[in-house]
């Protein structure tokens, strides 16, 4: 469930690309916790709208300053690589940085998968060198909404079941959404994301699971735990089946998270530290599949960093 919205704020900017003017909604508590501010005085977002006519999605990336005033918007581009314009010595340019997903787990459901964010110029590839003859040849790509994210992944599945590789889309399209959408994106937790769902591309997505997924990937987003219902968890547990998560881990992180009013998702890793240093006893993956847990048993009220046209 969200948090109460009384803390609301109105912003409007005049649009470069559509030049209309955009009313928007946007959290005080949200903005006003955000660490960009402390660095360079200014808060990132993303505002996804259709042009005039209504024909034409594009995005914007705002900046807004402490007094909820927009200091630039600017269109979400994906930068193409450049090509030289003359056969002289060429001067080399800065190319796609590329990051190893790294997890201490198997992967369920493929055994390839390359993830490229074109607008910051980074690639995620993800490789489990123990491919058996099973897996399939022909690898899926996805592409989200905007065009600035793309994933493209090379899918195990055990029982010819078109719908389980529709289901698979599915969740692969939403995560690359929420990456696109992403005010302040939080990389680190990009594989244990992905640990989640795949876990679960065998069943439908859920638009609880797309907001959880929204949560987890934005580092402005704002936790606010119900002290009942995490004290519930950690002294009792809970009866659902739990997936690639123990019952003991999950009270173990409940009773650590219950003792905080509320944080935001960058400070996650700092709030668990104790924990994630012990190495055996919690992952930062055991960290990320609590999480969904937690917010789907209603443990969290939250407040997003997406902004809402008034």
């Amino acid at each position: 469930m969200s948090a109460p919205s009384e803390n609301i704020r109105l912003i409007s900017y005049l649009c470069e690309s559509c030049k209309q003017t955009r009313n928007l909604s946007i959290d005080s508590d949200v903005h006003l916790n955000r660490r960009e501010l402390t660095i360079n005085g200014l808060a990132s977002y993303i505002d996804v709208h259709v042009d005039k006519e209504g024909k034409k999605r594009h995005g914007i990336k705002l900046f807004v300053d402490p007094n909820f005033h927009v200091r630039t918007n600017n269109v979400l581009k994906v930068k193409a690589p450049q090509s030289p314009v003359s056969s002289g010595p060429s001067i080399p340019m800065p190319g796609i940085k590329t990051k190893n997903l790294t997890t201490r787990f198997a992967w369920d459901s493929w055994n390839r998968l390359e993830l490229e964010l074109k607008s910051e110029r980074l690639k995620f590839e993800l490789i489990d060198e123990t491919i058996n003859e099973k897996n399939q040849d022909t690898d899926i790509s996805i592409v989200s909404e905007l065009g600035s994210v793309s994933c493209r992944l090379n899918p195990i599945i055990d029982d010819d079941s078109p719908e389980i590789m529709e289901y698979m889309i599915s969740w692969i399209t939403s995560f690359c959404n929420s990456i696109e959408r992403a005010s302040s994106l939080h990389i680190d937790l990009i594989p244990e994301v992905l640990r989640y769902i795949d876990h679960h591309v065998h069943r439908c997505i859920t638009y609880n699971d797309e907001v959880i997924i929204t949560i987890l990937i934005d580092k402005a987003t704002i936790l606010i735990p119900d002290k009942k219902t995490m004290e519930m968890i950690a002294n009792h547990g809970t009866a659902i089946t739990l997936i690639g998560l123990d019952h003991e881990s999950l009270r173990s992180i409940a009773r650590k998270l219950c003792e905080q009013d509320k944080f935001s998702m960058v400070d996650i890793q700092k709030i668990l530290g104790d924990e994630l240093k012990k190495g055996t006893e919690l992952e930062e993956e055991e960290i990320v599949l609590a999480l969904f847990y937690l917010i789907s048993m209603d443990a969290f009220d939250y407040k997003l960093s997406y902004l809402v046209e008034k």
